[in-house]
């Protein structure tokens, strides 16, 4: 047996209604719409509205009787910008379409955005008859537009007013930097500092008593103001405990010191050394090891001083270590910039390649010595700028 098929239901277009019924639905249709519809005469004086829909009255608040045989622009005010509204006069006299974005007025004054879209109707011999004009109200996306505009323009002020505050802060860190270098008859020292952002978190300083220096290398936790701040206390401190006699006094004193200002999840590490022409006498809270090199026996070793940063635990019993000098014993102290550049892969520089580097190039000037070491990491990463702050120096006893 054959299946029966179901008989095809026959779909009456548009077309195949009689002319009345095609009139009505167009019209019920650009009554339901919710955009604002106008029909102007072009072949009137001031192409006058001859036809406006429901959506139309209820955008603007004008009735249908209002509005018929009347040009347009009686939505527009002084505030609607002069350069639309000859873009849309143009687009008239030319007899082109065009879609715009006015500024227009309801019946009660109050304002809207509307956007607009003029479209010529022609006849058969192509002459524009008409023009027909959909408006859709626009003004939440416009005010959602000018209030990012307006916070954009508040961000950008704030960020050059932080970017001035960090400049200053930068420029006042730098300042409490030494001067100079110290100049001993037994010391020759190389020193150089990159900072990541604006204020960074290294530190470095010098103090000499008599023919005696002391000696201090530091690297706070992160970046920024707030980094700049730690280590603007830490030079205050540093200068104020200098005398003491004992490294590891020195950094137990600044550790309770920046404990007691409240620094909130912000420590410092720090090294520092007392250095005679005859011995130094080292001790680290937290910072990486220092790399010595003695030409008597070619060899690089790492002194390995534990200890936690400042400002975390004031009552840390801190280590030391006591060397004696010979001719030609040169050092690299370092932040922690260094060890951790990274090339493009993501790879660490290391200690590794530092201590092999070091012991390649220790017999040079300590000047000499800290170029080659910047270079290589330049080269390493892959670009001028450090990804972390990265300070070095290099003594050598003569």
């Amino acid at each position: 047996m054959t299946k029966k098929t179901a008989p095809q239901k026959k779909v009456i277009l548009l077309s195949d209604m009689p002319v009345t019924e095609q009139l009505l639905l167009k019209d019920r249709a650009l009554a339901a719409t919710a955009e604002g519809i106008t029909i102007s005469d072009n072949l009137q004086p001031d192409n006058p509205i001859v036809y406006v829909n429901e959506g139309f009255e209820r955008l603007t608040g004008y009735a249908r009787e209002d509005i018929l045989g009347k040009n347009c622009r009686f939505l527009q005010s002084e505030q609607t910008d002069p350069k639309t509204i000859e873009e849309i006069r143009r687009s008239i006299r030319e007899e082109k379409p065009c879609s715009v974005e006015i500024l227009n007025y309801r019946k009660d004054g109050t304002p809207f955005w509307n956007l607009l879209s003029i479209t010529p109707v022609r006849d058969e011999s192509g002459r524009v008859t008409n023009f027909l004009g959909i408006q859709s109200d626009i003004t939440k996306r416009k005010n959602y537009e000018n209030s990012l505009r307006q916070v954009s323009a508040e961000l950008k002020q704030k960020n050059l007013r932080m970017k001035k505050d960090l400049e200053d802060a930068r420029q006042l860190q730098l300042a409490m930097l030494p001067k100079t270098l110290p100049e001993l008859p037994y010391l020759e020292i190389a020193v150089d500092m990159k900072t990541a952002q604006e204020v960074g978190g290294d530190y470095y300083d010098f103090h000499i008593n008599n023919d005696e220096l002391t000696f201090a290398i530091g690297d706070a936790t992160g970046h920024g103001l707030k980094a700049g701040t730690i280590v603007t206390a830490t030079k205050t401190l540093f200068n104020t405990y200098v005398q003491l006699d004992d490294p590891r006094e020195i950094l137990g004193k600044i550790s309770g010191s920046l404990k007691e200002m409240g620094f909130r999840n912000m420590f410092m590490a720090m090294l520092t050394a007392k250095i005679s022409a005859k011995k130094m006498v080292l001790s680290s809270a937290g910072m990486p090891f220092t790399y010595m090199y003695r030409p008597a026996d070619q060899t690089v070793r790492d002194i390995q001083l534990k200890g936690v940063p400042l400002g975390a635990f004031p009552d840390f019993e801190y280590q030391s270590e006591i060397i004696d000098l010979k001719k030609g014993d040169t050092f690299l102290f370092l932040s922690d910039g260094l060890t951790e550049s990274k090339n493009p892969d993501g790879e660490f520089f290391g200690e590794k390649r530092i201590k092999s580097l070091f012991g390649k190039i220790s017999r040079q000037s300590p000047a000499s010595i800290i170029k080659q070491l910047t270079e290589t990491a330049t080269k390493w990463m892959g670009c001028p700028q450090p990804h972390d702050d990265m300070t070095l120096v290099v003594m050598k006893i003569k």
